[in-house]
């Protein structure tokens, strides 16, 4: 539920716009295209993560399928790939605020008001932050649906269909930034080793993959439904701009305001889980005593990462769409189901000689 909620805000601001440009009017095809990997992915993390009983977590199964050497060399690869995906992100939510609500509020305040919030849930039990993720999912299912319900009232059907079979090579090569841009959620293996195993696990995981793949082609859509595709490649954020449009007058109206406040919880989550994944990375690469330990310096990490690396909002969308959806790709896919194969293979053969 926590990687649910915390891949809503990266890939509602980068789906619609990356898919539309890449795909037109198959653009909203591309998490379906993507579902079986990701759901690949979800088993292939279940798999590694095993060894979860000894704590820890998607790390061990990196030593275990490569050594203990090469193991914690890619591990610390993932910690530094981590840092800076959080400094992207939370880059992206201050100027995401600035654009969408204070316009006159310093960056920095932004970014540093939610990392201090970030380091008080990361010093304390990751099954507290589990809890308030629940809490927060609980509010945002609401949200969605209720945005998408009016925006659904306002979609030309002729902007999204028909989708002929000349259009999937391009829905497939859109397939590709959907993934870029959910490839975070591999951090959540990171924390297997933290939590305590379930009969149903791996089910359970399957279906929340599902049905995030759903709403985020749902989303998109109606997105592109709405404003079409052309529009919605030159957008900016192009959930903004469908809430902005909905409204009942003289009863509902400014929702634009409230889902800018409740997506916030987003961000929140996505930080919070990366947050505590590099700090359960720490752990196991430096001996710590406990993974809270690290908290601070991670976030202080992060948040002069997301105020010095990128100097304007063009060079973070380079950077996004470029190195950011690269490294995505293959740390959060490649590496992962490549390394799961490895396993298989050789416990398959070890089988085989007794």
């Amino acid at each position: 539920m926590l990687l649910f909620v915390s891949a809503l805000s990266p890939a509602s601001q980068a789906l619609p716009r990356t898919t539309a440009a890449l795909a037109g009017e198959a653009g909203w095809l591309s998490t379906l295209i993507a579902l079986p990997v990701m759901v690949l992915l979800c088993l292939a993390l279940r798999r590694l993560s095993a060894c979860a009983s000894e704590g820890g977590g998607l790390a061990a199964g990196f030593e275990r399928a490569l050594g203990r050497r090469w193991g914690r060399a890619l591990t610390f690869l993932y910690l530094l790939w981590g840092l800076l995906v959080l400094s992207a992100n939370l880059r992206a939510y201050g100027q995401r605020y600035l654009i969408t609500s204070y316009r006159n509020t310093s960056l920095a305040a932004v970014v540093v008001i939610l990392l201090l919030l970030v380091v008080w849930l990361a010093r304390g039990k990751l099954s507290a932050f589990a809890r308030a993720g629940e809490i927060f999912f609980l509010v945002l299912a609401l949200m969605p649906s209720a945005v998408l319900f009016f925006a659904l009232l306002n979609l030309e059907w002729k902007n999204v269909l028909p989708v002929w079979v000349e259009d999937l090579p391009a829905g497939a090569l859109s397939a590709l930034s959907a993934l870029g841009a959910l490839g975070h959620v591999v951090f959540g293996g990171f924390l297997a080793g933290a939590v305590r195993p379930q009969p149903g696990d791996g089910a359970r995981g399957v279906r929340w993959t599902v049905r995030l793949c759903l709403l985020l082609t749902a989303f998109q859509f109606i997105c592109i439904g709405n404003f079409g595709p052309a529009l919605v490649s030159a957008m900016e954020s192009p959930l903004y701009m469908m809430v902005k449009g909905i409204g009942v007058e003289g009863g509902l109206e400014r929702i634009e305001a409230l889902v800018v406040a409740l997506w916030v919880l987003c961000e929140l989550v996505l930080s919070g889980v990366l947050v505590f994944s590099c700090c359960v990375i720490a752990k196991r690469l430096f001996s710590l005593s406990q993974a809270r330990t690290a908290a601070v310096p991670v976030a202080a990490l992060g948040g002069a990462g997301a105020i010095f690396l990128f100097p304007d909002v063009f060079a973070l969308r380079r950077f996004t769409e470029t190195v950011l959806n690269l490294g995505n790709l293959v740390l959060g896919f490649a590496v992962p189901l490549l390394l799961t194969l490895t396993v298989v293979l050789r416990e398959r053969r070890r089988k085989r000689q007794i």
